[in-house]
């Protein structure tokens, strides 16, 4: 859609987060910038979803395209002569953040005149050129409804507050009042972080700047000095893979008629790589060593890239090839950032079957293979036809909350005494998402839940509950748990056969509790254990263990028809600040010990 004028930040400008991809498809968020026509003009900026197929030319989805520029920052200072005024510019480098919007550095290239205006020139405390150049550090914020501006990238760059105050220069990471734009950058999929570079001619070819986009204004939080500079004379935009080890890049040298390289750099060590040689583009009748000014992480393989300049290049990691050039929508300069992956959704009622009898609760759930997304993730049902037989707390859509990865609702059996009134299904599936929603339907996504007729009088018909206590472990030796199988009668003669779906197989514990569970004639309960393995693997975070009682015959589900036993991990690291100091005893304090035990040797010896 057109982008409408673009709102400072508190107003949200940039709508909602950008929408996910189809995890099986080549697919990258691509920015494409025009340069203004004209002083006074702003550049145009489009947004797109690319998606490449194997060969052939890559296929553009609008998001949408302005060709109003984000606003600047609020400490931005006015430029002499104030008309007309000089444009705000477009970005150059950025990323896909875990939130679901891009994050990108504003560009100061395309802003005409940029470095000429004012006249008073870099070095006038009335308003050098300088000041202007704080755009460079500007974050700018991507999203399905346009663009926010976060400010100035605190503790990157130089700039002064007041233009006739010296005193109100701000010092920074890096001073670039006569240098380069950033050209280089991704967000670290792992940590968020952002990793920003000036890879070019007359730029830091062996510093990367870390920022985190979270914060409001963003902020440096610091430097990776790269081992060596990376290779040739410059490159473009860099990529990150999946696991948050590796940022990956072209350079080139010697301009169109040069050669270019694969290279990556490791986000821990510093250490810079040169993997493989890159061809050039053939256009016409020769061939053309062309910049690649954007790089983005693909959704469908952990080993794949792409590379955007004068048409769209995969890269395979970690061995740096570079596939043939796939024609795509051309710009006069880009920027690329991943898009995320849709989530998967699946339903499982648990149990499936119930009798109409008090008690009998089945429980759907919905579960995400990702935790959902900041405001959660709303996802569509068909819930059950209405029946006398049952009821339901399944409406036409469900919220899996922000960072859970699972939502419930049930379904009750209505209880009732009527013999032969037979067997009723109660279905509920997961609704078909639009294309443009974030998540896909996985494997089950439908399931039934039979109310059978017990045909027989409720008040004789023991209800089955389930307790486990405790509830909770850690996972050191020695941590069981006792989960109770209790009738509300004594069973008859032969035992009861309760039918119960055990907990899930885990490494974090082991269990005796299976299916059935026998209840001896005249007794009223019988028990099995969940058992925590022992380990030291710190931050190996908690599970949850659900002993979960089935409908059967011979008894109802009472209102505990389920129990769960968490298991926590004990391991967590020492704080060496929350140590506590032993106490040591003076010389006075071990003289009166010793003469203390000396009293109790004494006693001892007369006592014999």
């Amino acid at each position: 859609m057109a982008a409408t004028a673009l709102l400072p930040a508190a107003m949200a400008a940039s709508g909602a987060p950008l929408p996910r991809c189809d995890a099986s498809q080549q697919s990258f968020y691509l920015t494409r910038y025009s340069a203004p026509a004209a002083t006074g003009i702003p550049p145009r900026a489009v947004l797109d979803l690319a998606t490449a197929p194997v060969t052939g030319t890559v296929a553009i989805s609008p998001i949408w395209s302005g060709a109003t520029a984000p606003t600047v920052s609020p400490r931005e200072i006015g430029l002499t002569p104030p008309n007309p005024p000089l444009p705000a510019g477009a970005s150059v480098a950025g990323g896909m953040g875990k939130d679901g919007y891009i994050y990108t550095m504003r560009a100061v290239e395309g802003d005409n005149n940029w470095d000429t205006s004012p006249a008073a020139g870099w070095s006038s405390a009335a308003g050098g050129g300088w000041r202007s150049h704080t755009r460079n550090y500007e974050m700018l914020r991507y999203g399905r409804g346009g663009v926010d501006n976060l400010g100035i990238v605190s503790g990157l760059g130089i700039y002064q507050t007041d233009p006739t105050d010296a005193s109100t220069v701000v010092s920074g990471a890096i001073d670039l009042r006569l240098g380069p734009n950033f050209n280089a950058a991704d967000i670290d999929p792992v940590t968020g972080i952002m990793y920003l570079a000036n890879f070019q001619t007359g730029g830091a070819l062996n510093r990367v700047f870390k920022i985190d986009v979270t914060q409001t204004p963003p902020l440096y939080v610091g430097t990776l000095n790269l081992a060596s500079n990376i290779p040739g004379d410059q490159s473009g935009d860099f990529a990150i893979d999946a696991s948050g080890q590796w940022a990956y890049g072209i350079a080139s040298t010697g301009g169109p008629s040069g050669t270019s390289l694969s290279y990556r750099f490791n986000l821990s060590s510093g250490a810079v790589e040169t993997l493989a040689s890159v061809p050039p583009i053939p256009i016409l009748f020769t061939a053309v060593n062309a910049p690649y000014g954007a790089a983005a992480r693909l959704p469908n393989a952990t080993d794949k890239l792409a590379f955007y300049g004068l048409g769209t290049r995969i890269m395979s990691i970690p061995a740096g090839t570079v596939g043939a050039n796939q024609s795509t929508a051309g710009a006069t300069s880009g920027d690329a950032s991943a898009c995320l992956p849709k989530l998967t959704a699946t339903l499982v009622c648990t149990p499936d079957a119930l009798v109409d009898a008090a008690g009998n609760v089945s429980t759907c759930t919905v579960t995400l293979d990702q935790a959902a997304p900041a405001g959660g993730m709303t996802v569509a049902l068909t819930p059950p036809a209405s029946n006398p037989r049952y009821t339901n707390s399944c409406g036409s859509s469900i919220l899996v909350a922000a960072g859970q990865t699972t939502a419930s609702c049930t379904i009750t059996a209505t209880p009732n005494t009527t013999p032969g009134d037979g067997d009723v299904t109660a279905a509920i599936a997961l609704a078909t998402p639009a294309a443009t929603d974030d998540y896909l339907l996985g494997t089950p996504s439908a399931a039934e839940v039979m109310v059978r007729n017990d045909d027989a009088d409720i008040s004789t018909t023991p209800v089955v509950n389930v307790s486990c206590t405790p509830s909770s472990l850690v996972d050191s030796a020695g941590q069981v748990a006792t989960c109770t199988i209790s009738l509300s009668a004594p069973a008859p003669a032969g035992g009861s056969s309760i039918s119960l779906s055990p907990p899930a197989g885990s490494t974090r514990y082991t269990s005796s509790c299976s299916s059935p569970v026998v209840i001896a004639a005249g007794a009223t309960e019988s028990s099995c254990t969940i058992t925590a393995t022992p380990n030291t693997a710190v931050g190996d975070g908690s599970v949850a263990a659900l002993v979960q009682l089935l409908a059967g015959s011979g008894y109802a589900l009472g209102p505990n028809s389920q129990a769960s036993v968490q298991v926590n991990d004990d391991d967590l690291p020492i704080n060496a600040s929350d140590a506590k100091r032993v106490p040591t005893l003076s010389l006075w304090g071990l003289a009166l010990m010793g003469l203390l035990l000396a009293a109790i040797g004494a006693l001892r010896v007369r006592r014999r």
